[in-house]
Parts: C-alpha cells; structure tokens; sequence
C-alpha cells in the first residue's frame, strides 16, 4: 500500500487542480470562439453582404457562410475564389459541401448560358459542375442532392443541341425518357 506524506499530497492535490482549472480555460476559451462564429454565421444568413476583415475568415464554416452568401448575391468569381480558398482548411465533410456548393454554382451559371443560347460556356460549365458533384460523392456516397443535381446536370448536357443553335417555331421538349442518364440500375422505375 502506497502512503504519500503531507508534502506529496499536497503537491499532487496541487497539480490536480492546476490541471482542471487549464482544461476550464481552454474550454471557456473554446466556447468563446464557437459563439463568435456563430453570431457571424447568422450576421451572414440575414443576407447582407458583411466585409470580411469584420470576420474570422480563418474559420472555414465562417468563410462557407461567406461564399454561400456571395453565390446568393450572384458574385460568381468571387464566391468560387472564397470557396477555393476554403478547400484547404476545411475537413472532409466540410469539404464534401464546399464540392456540392461549386457544383451548384457552375450548375446555375449552365442554365444561364443554357437560356441566353450560349450552348459551348453552358456545356462547359455543367461539365465542371459534374465534376464537384462527383467529387463529393466520391467522399460521400449517400448524399443525395449531389446525385440529384449531377443528374440534372448530365442532363443538361446532353439535351443541349452541339454546334451552331438555331431558333426554331417549334420549342424542343424536356427528355421524356425513362430511364436516367445516371450510369447503374435505377431503382423504382416500372
């Protein structure tokens, strides 16, 4: 059996304190930290652009809230720029958004072009936007909007005419097929 004298009790009584008191700090300090991404992730979300030296751009959920607002506000370049930059402090299911969130902002600027007729940029960006799709979906299998949009985007492309447009009286109907254009056995469908 082990005896510790008045000193060494002490000494560890001590220790033991000095140990839970520097844990308390740091996760005060931590808590602290937390609510002020928070208060600036919901000062993004009322949809006003804030400027970023006002932030902690070194937060990567801070800097996606930033980016998703700048895609809200339809500032492009400056949203993919934000979200680039985002990629490498980021985990990997922050990732995995950050993927889906440049595919949709590759897929909406598609359908853009799609509409004003200018068939080469839009099959060029679904292409792209295919890509962050699949990329996240590399990293996570299940996530289902990704899949959805990829396949909105695949369809783009392809129900997109090659070459020259020209606009004819007859409006060309959406695909009416099936089957998707999803590689894989669908499942559901008759």
């Amino acid at each position: 059996m082990i005896f510790l004298n008045r000193n060494n009790f002490i000494y560890l009584i001590s220790l033991l304190a000095l140990a839970v008191i520097t844990a308390l700090i740091f996760s005060i300090y931590t808590l602290q930290q937390h609510q002020q991404i928070n208060q600036q992730i919901l000062l993004l979300n009322k949809g006003e652009l804030v400027d970023h030296e006002k932030l902690n751009m070194q937060s990567p959920e801070v800097r996606i809230a930033y980016a998703y607002l700048q895609g809200k506000l339809n500032l492009f370049d400056e949203a993919v720029e934000t979200y680039s930059g985002t990629e490498r402090l980021s985990n990997q299911q922050q990732l995995v958004h950050i993927h889906y969130n440049l595919g949709n902002l590759y897929l909406v600027q598609a359908i853009d072009l799609a509409e004003n007729l200018s068939v080469d940029r839009a099959v060029a960006m679904a292409d792209v936007a295919k890509d962050f799709y699949r990329s996240a979906l590399k990293n996570q299998p299940s996530f289902w909007e990704a899949k959805y949009n990829l396949e909105a985007a695949q369809r783009l492309s392809r129900d997109l005419p090659l070459g020259d447009v020209t606009i004819s009286e007859e409006s060309q109907d959406a695909s009416t097929e099936l089957w998707s254009a999803m590689p894989g056995f669908p499942i559901g469908l008759p």
